[in-house]
């Protein structure tokens, strides 16, 4: 792996093409939603100024990074999909990729941090909190749609945000097991698991079986290392899947249905909208400008 270099230099480089992005600044944030391409592993590079959350939606598999000249390695998974980089952190790296993925980046002011009580002093890599991926879901949609009152959501959704963050303390970080989680290893397995077999319905009781622990633990455990319910977080990757199988034009709605575990069609269509506030129609249209 390259190693850091010694300046400290801002820089900002990530490789593959890019398809589509929506960039919005307001007092409080700058928001990039962006989609690209690749045919193998993505170059990275980051050394910014301010604090940044990623989301990494969709089609991101693996990090392999070194970090303030520490390594780190990591699966993504939808459950374990957020990354804080705190102001100067240096990062270089790689990312195994899907042949198209999309991913959030939102910068914040660091007055605002500060201001607030709040101070990041350590990154946060490839965790999970619900509650911060249902707001950037929403912050996307009025970055996408912005008009005049979307500063004034901005400003709201940064202090909910840097709130939540404040609670994350560094235990869902991808390296540590979670007070009360699930063993890495098992966490990772059950991934797999449902990852293999999305289009088929999953049980609380197998799922149990392939970490190797009780039911009553499972769901517990689970909830505590994903920051979601098993079955929500089924339901969610369901929809992360369609989305990547919306950016390939040959699939069609019924295809991309039943292939993510979805009934029909229609199904599909109102559980998409009803996640991202767009059809899967109008999604392909937009990645594919």
């Amino acid at each position: 792996m390259q190693s850091l270099p010694d300046s400290k230099a801002e820089y900002r480089e990530v490789g593959g093409e890019l398809v589509s992005g929506t960039i919005v600044d307001s007092r409080t944030t700058h928001v990039e939603v962006l989609a690209r391409r690749a045919t193998g592993p993505i170059s990275w590079r980051f050394r910014q100024p301010r604090l940044a959350l990623f989301w990494f939606r969709s089609g991101l598999k693996e990090l392999h990074l070194e970090l303030d000249g520490r390594r780190i390695h990591s699966g993504i998974s939808h459950g374990t999909n957020l990354t804080l980089l705190p102001a100067s952190t240096s990062v270089v790296g790689e990312f195994e990729v899907a042949p198209s993925f999309d991913y959030t980046v939102v910068f914040l002011d660091p007055t605002v941090a500060s201001d607030a009580g709040c101070h990041f002093n350590r990154p946060l890599i490839a965790f999970g909190n619900e509650d911060l991926q249902r707001g950037l879901s929403v912050l996307c949609r009025e970055a996408r749609n912005a008009d005049s009152l979307y500063g004034l959501f901005a400003e709201g959704w940064a202090m909910q945000a840097l709130a939540l963050l404040a609670r994350v303390d560094g235990s869902q970080a991808a390296t540590v097991r979670p007070s009360g989680g699930l063993a890495p290893g098992s966490f990772r397995r059950v991934i797999d698991y449902i990852e293999a077999e999305l289009s088929r319905a999953f049980t609380i009781e197998e799922l149990a079986k392939v970490a190797g622990v009780s039911r009553r633990h499972f769901m517990r455990a689970f909830r505590e290392s994903a920051g979601q319910t098993p079955l929500r977080f089924v339901y969610s990757l369901r929809l992360e899947r369609a989305k990547e199988f919306l950016l390939d034009p040959r699939r069609t709605a019924t295809e991309i249905a039943l292939d993510c575990g979805f009934s029909h069609a229609q199904h599909f269509s109102t559980a998409f909208k009803k996640a991202t506030g767009v059809t899967p129609s109008d999604f392909r249209r937009a990645a594919m400008r």
